[in-house]
């Protein structure tokens, strides 16, 4: 079965970022790209526009020294949409990370429009990023909501 057009594009922007050439991706993002990564981790959030989206993909291969790969398990397409199967690995401080994702890209026009991700394990991959800088404001930042919760439920305060 030959490949669609969403697939031939979608594998594209795999190939461009495995090159290291993040420029290249730019060509087939809409100016008004949204980027939906999962978690609360600091890489975790809506990245807007081609450029924070190339951020943040440049963000992935930095503090990784250049570790963070793709490997593509499958391509799923069909009009306007095809959703990735992949697999995530990288090293950094001792550790290693090894997930495996869906990414559903939304394709108007030839361009990428927005992108969504989905890990199969969210703490796992949140967890990799834990001790990168502002992770520790966010797990503060948890603490306290859960702290304020649990007075206003009437339960006292956390032990």
């Amino acid at each position: 079965m030959p490949e669609s057009a969403y697939e031939s594009l979608v594998r594209r922007t795999y190939r461009d970022f495995e090159s290291g050439d993040l420029d290249l991706l730019a060509v087939v993002m809409a100016k008004e790209v949204v980027w939906h990564e999962p978690g609360r981790s600091s890489l975790a959030g809506d990245y807007k526009g081609p450029e924070e989206v190339l951020g943040f993909l440049g963000e992935l291969r930095t503090r990784t020294g250049g570790t963070f790969k793709i490997e593509v398990l499958d391509v799923l397409s069909e009009p306007e949409r095809a959703v990735v199967l992949q697999r995530e690995t990288a090293t950094k401080d001792q550790k290693g990370l090894d997930v495996i994702a869906a990414v559903d890209f939304e394709v108007h026009n030839g361009k990428i429009t927005e992108v969504t991700v989905y890990h199969h394990d969210t703490y796992g991959f949140d967890e990799f990023w834990a001790d990168d800088p502002g992770d520790e404001k966010d797990m503060d930042d948890i603490e306290s909501e859960l702290e304020c919760s649990t007075r206003e439920a009437g339960l006292g305060s956390l032990p």
